[in-house]
């Protein structure tokens, strides 16, 4: 080679190559989007990868890239493909793994897959009060409904309780109704993330049996499946382990326990796009109205209740709230109801809205 020398330094002797030349490449260009405004506009959009060698380089408009040696980095590519993974982050988003394949002679840079980022859920709270005296109303249903002026092709339903599981596009939802077959005293509280309830009877129960859990007249409301029982008679006390953790926590004091069988309503119905473990809202081809089942049967099967209730002081919340820009929000009592349209505020985590009947 041409410009070959070497270079002494302290006890260790270099070959240094004048002719050779390495090229510093953007080995991977993308574009990070907002889902729900397009536009990312995160001024603090980072782009963390797992593959040593290689860095990164994220403007706030969303564009990225993943940059580095080729030579070094993917050594055998012109017999052998690679794949890269890597993390979107910003703040107020979800994190973003994205997977990009690096082919056989590949000509730099590689264009990453179109990315969407999902917009962390908020919180919507209020009150719900007489239209007159500003008196608090309790037991009042808060539901979402879809757009009166311009049905939409998807419609977005709020849930009392968060999701427990990811789903994916097109997975089955179907409205069903509840009967009650059974019940049991708490014997023991639950907190937020249990999984197992200790309860004073288990007669009927077995794996993929539905147990519901009722406090404050409803306002707390959640339905567990069960994955199997615990050791001891059905008829004693014992324990029952569900198949996820549970969002809320409930008393053994005032919490009603129903063993309950969910039979299907109406039309099938499937999710328009994937939801999130966490989510509030449900998109989908149909409106729920009622109760609603998800994957029923499979390892991924949950329930859940629709809306709100207003408490004894006139207060409602619903949590998990995202993947929409605006949603229509009904609060009724009786023949009394009022319409909000609102426009999600995702820079809050929390989102007032009340109600005046």
């Amino acid at each position: 080679m041409a410009g070959q020398y070497q270079v002494d330094a302290g006890n260790e002797v270099y070959t240094v190559v004048d002719a050779e030349t390495t090229t510093y490449w953007a080995v991977i260009t993308g574009m990070a989007t907002d889902e729900i405004f397009g536009a990312l506009g995160a001024l603090d959009l980072s782009v963390a990868v797992n593959r040593t060698g290689l860095g990164t380089k994220a403007l706030a408009n969303g564009l990225y890239a993943i940059t580095g040696y080729p030579a070094q980095s993917f050594p055998n590519l012109s017999s052998t493909s690679y794949t890269v993974s890597y993390v979107l982050s910003a703040t107020g988003f979800r994190d973003l793994p994205v997977t990009v394949t690096i082919p056989v002679n590949a000509t730099f840079p590689v264009s990453a897959p179109a990315t969407a980022m999902r917009r962390l859920p908020v919180r919507i709270q209020g009150r719900v009060v007489t239209g007159t005296t500003r008196l608090p109303i309790s037991g009042a249903a808060i539901v979402s409904i879809d757009n009166p002026s311009a049905p939409p092709a998807v419609h977005t339903t709020v849930l009392r309780s968060s999701l427990y599981f990811a789903h994916a596009s097109g997975a089955a939802a179907q409205q069903v109704s509840i009967a009650t077959a059974g019940s049991a005293l708490l014997t023991q509280d639950v907190t937020g993330g249990d999984r197992v309830l200790n309860l004073s009877a288990r007669t009927g129960l077995a794996a993929n049996s539905i147990v519901r859990l009722t406090y404050a007249s409803g306002v707390l409301l959640e339905y567990g499946v069960v994955d199997h029982l615990g050791p001891g008679a059905a008829s004693a006390p014992g324990q029952v382990f569900l198949r996820y953790a549970l969002n809320r926590s409930y008393p053994v004091a005032g919490t009603a326990v129903a063993f309950v069988n969910a039979t299907p309503t109406g039309g099938a119905a499937t999710l328009s796009t994937d939801a999130d473990a966490d989510d509030g809202v449900l998109l989908a081809s149909q409106l729920f109205s009622q109760t609603v089942a998800l994957e029923t049967g499979g390892p991924l099967a949950e329930v859940h209740e629709v809306g709100a209730l207003s408490d004894s002081d006139g207060y409602y919340g619903l949590d998990g709230v995202g993947r929409v820009q605006e949603i229509f929000l009904q609060a009724t009592q009786g023949a009394s109801h009022e319409l909000a349209d609102w426009f999600v505020e995702y820079d809050q985590p929390l989102n007032v809205v009340d109600f005046r009947l």
